[in-house]
């Protein structure tokens, strides 16, 4: 503590900044190499980080904490030590990893994913890195506490996937690497009703939902030759056996692009997942486009994309949605974007285009309402979210309580 500015002090570690250092310093107090974790134990008991990144031997262990970004810590492993974790790590979630198989994948009893790699598969020495599971999921109170979308966004999209239970929107978030596309779906679960039957389908489980009604589905990775798999469409196929209400999908990249803009055009309303691009319009161009090759006609199906993007506000990298956009039909194959919301650099937030909103008549019309009606209930739900803002109620539990409670006052 002799040298450097202390930012932040937590029980196990303090946060430095330390003189002609470009990265703050996430320094662990106690460290106890003996656990199955090794030095990485004190890490993992954090909640504050996103992210924990051993890339080799000669370099310190790095984390990306939730509000100060990336930092280096005091850690370092040797390779013998990095292998004997990864190895502790890989027979505690039931893999193999050695020279037989370099890689692995997987998910922690906690929900967390873990990634591994063995030379030669990484020719700078063993690597691991684990993305953390939150062990009190973000909502969208948390969203509007970090700037990521407002009080205003939040009720309307509320309307949207709820559809006035009348017309469930199937909706896509949309943005790069960690910009924070699946905190945002999660928040977009916390709308649906509970009496509906939700499934969800994943990589690795993220998704975080109180939901009466929810089953989840995870992709199977053979450990071994002739171990059985199950890749994203072979479950999403499956999945619209089962009769759900809602669908929603961690990641649509390859087949199950078109398996689920089918199960849209089929009547299967209120379905939601994430895909990577950088705009809208990109989002459109790679569905349509292979490995996804959604038939352009398909998109109709789909009612709105939000766009979420990390941006270097202040200095600091945060995430925040800069578009949301409905889909307005089609010109001959090219599909028309209705952006009703932007992000304004100027005024550095995200705010409305003022373009009338497609959904809205769409949602009124089905559920037998006015605009007017409509608009009525989007300004209830907003000082419903705005009071919990105030009142600084950001649980999972109470807020999806909040959520239900306003369903069943509706009779619904």
């Amino acid at each position: 503590m002799s040298q450097g500015k202390l930012i932040a002090k937590y029980p196990n570690a303090h946060v430095i900044k330390q003189p002609g250092q470009d990265l703050l310093v996430y320094r662990v107090l106690k460290l106890n190499r003996s656990t199955s974790y090794g030095p990485l134990r004190p890490l993992l008991e954090d909640d504050n980080l996103e992210e924990v990144m051993f890339n080799n031997p000669a370099k310190p262990v790095m984390v990306y904490h939730r509000k100060h970004g990336m930092c280096v810590t005091n850690i370092s492993m040797t390779e013998e030590e990095a292998v004997k974790v990864i190895q502790k790590i890989a027979a505690y979630v039931g893999r193999k990893i050695g020279m037989e198989n370099l890689l692995l994948d997987g998910r922690l009893p906690d929900g967390s994913r873990v990634n591994a790699t063995l030379p030669p598969a990484s020719p700078g020495g063993p690597t691991l890195t684990i993305r953390k599971q939150t062990q009190d999921p973000l909502t969208f109170v948390d969203l509007i506490g970090f700037g990521t979308l407002t009080p205003r966004l939040a009720a309307l999209l509320w309307m949207f996937v709820d559809g006035m239970g009348a017309a469930p929107c199937n909706i896509l978030v949309s943005g790069g690497t960690a910009s924070g596309k699946t905190s945002t779906l999660n928040v977009l679960g916390l709308f649906i009703p509970s009496q509906v039957r939700l499934i969800t389908i994943e990589d690795v489980s993220e998704i975080q939902l109180l939901h009466e009604h929810h089953v989840q589905l995870e992709t199977v990775n053979p450990a071994k030759a002739g171990d059985p798999e199950l890749d994203m469409d072979a479950l999403l196929k499956n999945t619209l056996r089962m009769r759900p209400d809602r669908l929603i999908v961690g990641e649509v990249r390859g087949a199950e692009a078109r398996t689920l803009f089918t199960a849209m055009n089929t009547g299967h309303d209120g379905c939601m997942g994430t895909v990577h691009a950088n705009t809208a319009q990109e989002s459109v161009q790679r569905l349509i486009n292979p490995p996804m090759s959604v038939p352009p006609i398909m998109l109709n199906a789909l009612h709105l994309i939000i766009m979420q993007s990390k941006l270097n506000i202040g200095g600091q990298q945060v995430r925040r949605i800069t578009e949301v956009s409905e889909m307005a039909g089609l010109e001959g194959d090219k599909p028309r974007l209705n952006t009703i919301f932007r992000w304004d650099q100027g005024k550095g937030k995200l705010v409305e285009t003022g373009v009338p909103s497609k959904l809205r008549e769409r949602i009124a019309s089905a559920a037998g309402v006015s605009p007017a009606k409509f608009d009525e209930m989007a300004r209830n739900r907003q000082k419903i979210i705005e009071t919990l803002v105030e009142r600084g109620i950001s649980d999972i539990t109470q807020v999806s309580r909040v959520v239900q409670n306003y369903y069943q006052k509706l009779g619904r």
